[in-house]
């Protein structure tokens, strides 16, 4: 299994405290989300790591290249010509040849999360796996979920009505080998259906409606934060200094 880390994007909302430096080299705690988020792969098993860069690649790749992980040094880098002008469905479609038909786990390359998370994930049935944080209260930001009878999750949206969702999906998957050809058909056909603005999760939804049954994993007990902003910032520094993440 592989993982794919999503590192293209420009983070515009965090620019006026990193002069735009790419997020992923953002130091939280003295340590970039990039270093981090490797460094939990790695202890979770997930050593064959993909790193899809855009915004100023280079930067990325210089860094991957003077790790001390050995892990970051072999990773393999795929750039993403769309980064700037298309949604981040594009960000994950161009890894499709690297990850050469084998089963991935996919992360926005933005999150601090604790070494419980991505267990969590990978104990989940299969073959497509969501970790959603299960909790009430959501805005209209947050990526939701919502899950029927069978808690089977059948829809993954924005627009959904906080009320009918089961939580927010965090930005961290599980695609399993039997799912990844038509997860990536369905990638592919966001470009033909002329939605190129979408985010990945819609080719998630677009299979759901064809009745592929995605599951959850439950990742609420866990510790992880998302950082868009600078509040998100001050947030992911204040979890770090007291918690085991």
């Amino acid at each position: 299994m592989k993982a794919i880390l999503l590192a293209a994007g420009l983070g515009k909302r965090l620019a006026p405290v990193t002069g735009g430096l790419p997020k992923c080299l953002v130091p939280v705690a003295g340590r970039t989300l990039l270093d981090r988020m490797i460094e939990r792969l790695v202890q979770a098993g997930l050593d064959d790591i993909i790193v899809v860069t855009g915004h100023r690649h280079e930067d990325v790749e210089r860094h991957l290249a003077g790790s001390q992980q050995p892990a970051a040094q072999r990773a393999a880098r795929v750039f993403n010509p769309r980064y700037a002008d298309w949604g981040n469905f594009h960000s994950l479609l161009v890894a499709e040849e690297a990850c050469g038909g084998d089963a991935f786990v996919k992360l926005d390359a933005d999150v601090v999360l604790d070494n419980a998370l991505l267990p969590a994930l990978l104990a989940a049935p299969g073959p497509g796996v969501l970790a959603v944080d299960v909790r009430p209260g959501l805005g209209e930001e947050e990526m939701k979920a919502r899950v029927d009878e069978r808690g089977v999750v059948v829809e993954l949206s924005k627009r959904i009505a906080p009320a009918r969702s089961l939580g927010e999906s965090v930005g961290i998957e599980r695609i399993d080998r039997e799912l990844a050809p038509q997860l990536w058909a369905e990638l592919r056909s966001l470009i033909d259906a002329g939605e190129t603005d979408e985010y990945y999760e819609r080719a998630y939804e677009r299979l759901m409606q064809k009745g592929v049954p995605f599951s959850y994993a439950d990742v609420s007990m866990c510790q992880w934060c998302e950082i868009d902003d600078a509040d998100d910032l001050a947030a992911a520094e204040a979890m770090l200094a007291g918690s085991r993440a």
